[in-house]
């Protein structure tokens, strides 16, 4: 078994020397022979195609080719799909599909960026990912029912609420707290809201939304919630302008 082993990782290591060059190629600017380098990697379908495929969609787009480098992306989906690499292809899919033309661009690029949440959640980019679908639903003002809420929300909350939850220590899920805030500030549920406020003030101590001053305001004046009105105000930081009146409240 060795023995025929043996061929593969010759073959492997040949690829990986090839690929390596290619790189060189890249980072000179001499796309050209990059990419036939390239692609007699991606033509023996080895251990470094997927790799090889990726390059060659980056190299399409430096030369302004998107529709080429597209298609490089989707080819590296469809015959690589269970390539850690395959989210990064469909990433960058969807972001040429939202620069293009197409009439229909916004409505496909959030389809790609959902594909990469549901399918690759462990990816690196599945929360930004996540993040960008939302923020496409936002701008289409999608609406369907939220089966947390059970009631008629922005199709965005869910997406939101999946990022906050899935990917509690990503950037994106910051920002998508503040989302969440707001959009359940717009449904009269303040104490939802109050809830993503106190979250992202526990999460990102450091955060410049005011978190924890605007999270005790609603649990003070819309919840009606001393308690943890009063929880909210001390964890208010030095750092807020709001400080001193939190202090205030306190005592």
């Amino acid at each position: 078994m060795s023995n025929a082993a043996k061929p593969t990782v010759d073959v492997d290591a040949k690829q990986g020397a090839g690929l390596r060059a290619a790189r060189a190629k890249f980072d000179a600017k001499l796309y050209d022979q990059a990419l036939a380098d390239l692609k007699t990697i991606t033509d023996a379908a080895g251990a470094n195609a997927p790799d090889a495929q990726l390059l060659i969609g980056t190299i399409y787009e430096r030369q302004g080719k998107p529709d080429d480098a597209l298609a490089a992306y989707i080819e590296l989906k469809s015959r690589y799909g269970s390539s850690a690499l395959a989210a990064d292809a469909i990433f960058r899919a969807a972001d040429l599909t939202l620069r293009s033309k197409r009439n229909d661009r916004e409505a496909a690029a959030r389809t790609l960026y959902g594909e990469i949440a549901t399918q690759y959640p462990r990816s690196t980019v599945s929360a930004e990912a996540l993040y960008k679908k939302a923020g496409l639903e936002e701008r289409a003002k999608l609406r369907t029912i939220d089966p947390t809420l059970q009631t008629s929300a922005p199709t965005a909350l869910a997406s939101y609420r999946t990022l906050a939850t899935a990917y509690p220590k990503s950037p994106f899920a910051e920002a998508a707290l503040d989302r969440l805030s707001e959009i359940y500030s717009d449904l009269r549920r303040y104490d939802l809201a109050a809830e993503a406020l106190q979250d992202l003030a526990k999460r990102f101590p450091s955060n410049q939304r005011d978190a924890a001053w605007k999270a005790a305001k609603l649990y003070e004046d819309k919840v009606k919630d001393k308690d943890r009105a009063r929880a909210a105000y001390a964890a208010v930081p030095t750092s807020s302008s709001h400080y001193k009146d939190a202090q205030k409240k306190l005592r």
